[in-house]
């Protein structure tokens, strides 16, 4: 059998990149949440769990009554789905309050928050972030500025 060529070996990788090995679904039951100082999370779409997409990440947050998330930024823009809750997010000088059904845009490179302004339920979100293709590049950064806590009794 002959030596493959550059270009046959080319096309063998490039056609590779077309077929998908990570998994189709995560089940609920198998959702793992966990504690950083962005505060409660369960990253869903990322290669961590299998579900390797190549342009999204997915995950979802839960805020205590009465808390914050991290104050951070980030390389790469992020859309946020409020699924639970009403809310204030900070990014950068602006501010925005949000409620169960409300979207929210977070451009890349601005500093930011999530904040739960009912003081007796938590707030749930899911967000959608484009954190794949800047770790691939080598250009994803994540800036932790302060960690998840109580909200100060004002951002209520």
């Amino acid at each position: 059998m002959s030596e493959e060529t550059f270009y046959e070996s080319l096309m063998r990788r490039q056609a590779e990149t077309y077929k998908y090995n990570g998994k189709l679904i995560i089940k609920a039951k198998d959702v793992k949440w966990h504690v950083s100082p962005q505060g409660k999370n369960a990253i869903i779409v990322d290669e961590t769990t299998g579900m390797n997409a190549k342009f999204i990440g997915m995950l979802l947050t839960e805020i205590p009554p009465g808390w914050q998330s991290g104050l951070h930024q980030h390389t790469f823009e992020a859309v946020v789905y409020v699924l639970e809750g009403r809310g204030r997010e900070i990014i950068g000088d602006q501010t925005v309050d949000w409620e169960a059904g409300d979207t929210v845009y977070l451009p890349p490179n601005v500093p930011h928050r999530h904040i739960n302004l009912d003081p007796d339920r938590p707030a749930k979100i899911l967000q959608v972030e484009a954190w794949p293709v800047p770790i691939f590049l080598g250009i994803s950064r994540l800036d932790q500025f302060e960690p998840a806590g109580p909200a100060p009794k004002q951002a209520g």
